[in-house]
């Protein structure tokens, strides 16, 4: 009766979630924008567990024996889609496409290398392949690629999310947990499921429903807290409708209008020499150059890749190289008074972070350089 309930349960929660993702979907059509790929493998997951769930809800309430016929199959089958919905979250979370079609042709190629090999090593040991068989073999590769491609995902996601984790620090390294999580208990219910272990599998499919409902609220109400980097309907409009030609229009100006901020803060760095006040700040730099506080930080982010301080911190850097190449008798306390550092400890960790040594270490070097070509 509770294995029954739990079935409808999550045939329930599957298909409201597959419906609140196709309203969403219809919403953003009239703005004219299209779902990405996948956002659509997505919907499409969430339709086949509701699916699953409801097939078996039927078979357990009438007593049919083909769930006990197809055991590992039907579990095989459940791990797969059970992860499927949050590795499309995860992977619309990379912005990259070559990226993106890399980790989906091997995923691919891994699929159709284990079914030949499996169907080859089935062929040499039992002398016979029936449809059976071949669906057997189909589901188990399948779960065990759908796993293998989860841990790829997992050291690409880390690897991107590692440049960003100065901005949201929680909200990424609780999304870099879950993509950890997921692929570690998949794996493991793979195990439990190949050593008949089943019960075990089953807390974990329990386990993701309620996930996979905090990451559909997210999704629907655009929470960062629960969700980073997804794009759930691709900002993608359809090309040529009067509101995509607007928009890019809109769009066009919004960078142009960005770009020259960023070359007004250059132009007012350079001649002005203002990161040499260890004071600055944003709010000075967006007053002498007349905008404001978030045209700066997009502009810098956008065409220089850095915020604000690290930004800044480049200049004073650059300054105090020019300046020791002036004057190479100076001292590291002169530096950081000349180039507009509040301390010897903020000289360090600028001159680590833009040069890759400590101002010691480069001093050093630069004197070594000088008296060679002396």
């Amino acid at each position: 009766m509770l294995t029954f309930l739990l079935n409808q349960m999550a045939t329930i929660v599957y298909f409201v979630a597959a419906s609140l993702l196709l309203a969403k979907v219809k919403v953003k059509s009239v703005l004219h924008f299209s779902p990405s790929i996948p956002f659509r493998c997505l919907i499409n997951s969430y339709l086949a567990l509701g699916t699953i769930y409801f097939l078996r809800a039927i078979f357990i309430y009438r007593g049919y024996g083909i769930l006990n016929n197809f055991l590992k199959e039907d579990y095989y089958l459940r791990v797969t889609l059970t992860i499927l919905p949050l590795y499309c979250i995860a992977f619309s979370s990379i912005a990259s496409n070559d990226v993106r079609k890399m980790l989906l042709k091997r995923s691919l190629l891994f699929l159709t290398l284990f079914f030949i090999l499996h169907i080859l090593i089935a062929g040499l040991l039992q002398q016979e392949i029936t449809p059976g068989l071949v669906i057997a073999i189909y589901f188990h590769d399948l779960c065990l690629v759908c796993v293998v491609s989860g841990i790829m995902l997992f050291f690409v996601l880390n690897k991107i999310l590692k440049h960003q984790s100065e901005v949201r620090t929680k909200e990424i390294n609780a999304f870099r947990t879950l993509m950890g999580f997921l692929p570690a208990m998949s794996l493991f219910t793979y195990v439990l499921v190949q050593a008949g272990i089943t019960w075990l599998a089953d807390i974990f499919f329990a386990v993701l429903i309620p996930i996979h409902y905090f990451f559909i609220m997210a999704i629907i109400m655009k929470d960062t807290t629960l969700v980073y980097g997804g794009r759930w309907v691709e900002e993608t409009q359809i090309p040529d409708s009067t509101a995509w030609l607007d928009l890019q229009g809109e769009r066009t100006k919004e960078n142009n209008y960005r770009m020259d901020i960023y070359h007004r803060i250059k132009k007012y760095l350079e001649k002005e020499q203002a990161y040499r006040s260890p004071t600055l700040t944003r709010d000075e730099l967006a007053a002498n150059i007349g905008t404001n506080i978030t045209y700066v930080s997009r502009s810098l982010n956008e065409y220089a890749g850095m915020n604000f301080k690290q930004f800044i911190n480049a200049y004073r850097v650059k300054h105090a190289q020019d300046f020791f190449r002036q004057h190479p008798g100076s001292r590291l306390i002169e530096l950081c008074n000349e180039s507009g550092f509040r301390s010897l400890t903020a000289l360090n960790l600028a001159f680590r972070a833009n040069v890759g040594m400590t101002p010691g270490e480069w001093c050093r070097m630069e004197l070594q350089k000088i008296n060679n070509e002396k």
